[in-house]
């Protein structure tokens, strides 16, 4: 089979494969307003500090001309980072009175990597001790860097992430925009308790799940949930899945698939290649050639937050604990978006957002043209020009 890298191009970059640094400078170096400012942006990267020794990465675009009134924060998917937006942050940008906040999760990206270590045993305990080591270094973020409210932009399992932070901070969500959300139908392959409706666990549990990262989760958390009671949907048998059983095997037990890129040699980059240059066949060479480079960094870094996802969605990508059932709780206003051809089930979207509407909150599902499950990047005009509708109704 005739290899899509020239070989010794391979061997190079297994060897000696790009900062990830600098390959995100690469990328968001395309931008007209980076790293010098144009007439009314600046930006810069930052390193946000956390306690204990914690970073959480940002760049921020600020407007130049006018005060800052509105807060936007974005949040990626996994195995992504905050420069796959880079077609999103110039249009977002041109709205009076906004400042822009990308950030990488915590163990993504070029925030800190800490390895992934929770105590709990019970796999539902362990979704919400997951959810907790992400929502812990956002909240912490926020306060440092002293946001009082903010619109939260999050794809994939970064949207996944988003609605398990509105549930436990909502005053702190002024709109909440969900880009193809991971997580959001019920696992068909599980039956569950009481004739399939979830039983609830109170949110002082859900708090207190067992976790071992660099910060400790309390009861304290409680107080700061006005959600009530977490859905707890109780598997009482799964049934077999159409997936093949090593499969099923490798995630139960959490393996990465990005191992195969980090230990197998010159075919890594390989392996990177034939996916970036078919995700990005769309941009011009040099901004494809940035952000295989960019990519490739991301998927041969440390592994860390990457270890979430095997806790928080069951093999086949479906949730443990759906969305769908949790939505009731969700008091701030919500949008859903998907692509016209998104492998997101965007029929859940537009249940989860009649289920809000129902119990009076503003939902609404939005389906964007000549995309995928990526369509920020792929439909980035329409993209850019609904969201931006979004950030001026207020």
């Amino acid at each position: 089979m005739e290899m899509p890298l020239p070989f010794r191009t391979a061997v190079k970059q297994w060897w000696n494969p790009p900062s990830l640094e600098s390959a995100e400078r690469a990328v968001l170096s395309f931008l007209p307003f980076f790293p010098e400012p144009d007439a009314f942006r600046s930006a810069r990267s930052l390193q946000v500090e956390l306690s204990p020794g914690r970073v959480i990465n940002e760049f921020e675009i600020t407007r130049t001309t006018e005060s800052i009134e509105e807060e936007l924060v974005i949040l990626h998917g996994y195995g992504a980072g905050l420069a796959f937006f880079v077609r999103n942050f110039d249009g977002l940008s041109r709205i009076a009175g906004w400042r822009l906040h990308a950030l990488d999760l915590l163990g993504y990206g070029r925030s800190s990597r800490p390895k992934f270590r929770i105590k709990a045993k019970d796999k539902y305990d362990a979704v919400y001790a997951s959810e907790n080591w992400f929502i812990d270094s956002i909240e912490e973020w926020r306060q440092k860097r002293g946001i009082d409210k903010f619109t939260l932009m999050a794809h994939s399992m970064g949207g996944y992430v988003g609605v398990a932070y509105a549930l436990r901070y909502p005053e702190r969500i002024k709109k909440l925009i969900l880009v193809s959300p991971a997580g959001v139908p019920r696992d068909p392959f599980v039956v569950h308790a009481e004739n399939g409706q979830p039983v609830t666990l109170d949110v002082a549990d859900v708090a207190n799940a067992e976790m071992v990262p660099q910060q400790e989760t309390t009861k304290a958390h409680a107080v700061h949930n006005s959600a009530g009671q977490y859905p707890h949907p109780i598997a009482k048998e799964e049934l077999k899945r159409p997936i093949p059983s090593w499969l099923v095997f490798l995630w139960e037990r959490h393996v990465s698939p990005f191992i195969f890129v980090r230990h197998t040699g010159p075919l890594g980059p390989q392996l990177v290649y034939l996916w970036t240059s078919n995700r990005f066949s769309m941009l011009p060479k040099a901004q494809s050639a940035a952000l295989h480079d960019y990519v490739l960094g991301l998927f041969t870094a440390r592994g860390s937050g990457e270890y979430a996802v095997t806790r928080l969605l069951a093999p086949g990508a479906y949730a443990r604990i759906a969305l769908i059932d949790r939505v009731r709780n969700l008091k701030v206003p919500t949008w859903w978006m998907y692509g016209e051809n998104d492998w997101m089930d965007a029929e859940a979207g537009e249940k989860a957002a009649e289920i809000m509407r129902q119990n009076g909150v503003k939902s609404e599902c939005k389906i964007i043209s000549r995309a995928g499950h990526h369509l920020y990047l792929d439909n980035p005009k329409e993209f850019n020009a609904y969201v931006t509708s979004l950030m001026r109704t207020y």
